[in-house]
């Protein structure tokens, strides 16, 4: 027998080759995943509604924009800039409608 050093073995890990330990699953048996519930009815309306303030903000925007092109066109083209910013700011507090968290924290 000699006293020689035996040279590295090299191996890989087994948490570089799978996604480590955690339930296992068998092959055969492929991952369903359940399907999201469709929306209620007043979700619909919420999101129609929202669609249809952006549309008409960004509609009214975009006229103020051109008319401001000129002096006599500035005179209708900064209301309609501004009526845009009005409607941008009801989306917002549309979309910001909802139920408040049950839990919070307050700072001390």
């Amino acid at each position: 027998m000699s006293n020689e050093l035996q040279p590295a073995v090299e191996t890989v890990e087994a948490e570089l080759l799978g996604p480590g330990a955690g339930p296992r699953r068998r092959p055969e048996e492929p991952f369903v995943r359940p399907a999201p519930e469709k929306p209620g009815l007043l979700t619909r309306l919420k999101m129609l509604i929202a669609a249809g303030l952006a549309l008409l903000g960004v509609g009214l925007v975009f006229a103020g924009a051109l008319l401001t092109s000129t002096v006599i066109g500035a005179v209708i083209g900064i209301p309609l800039l501004l009526a845009g910013g009005l409607v941008f700011f009801l989306l917002f507090k549309l979309l910001s409608l909802g139920a408040k968290p049950a839990v919070f924290f307050r700072r001390f």
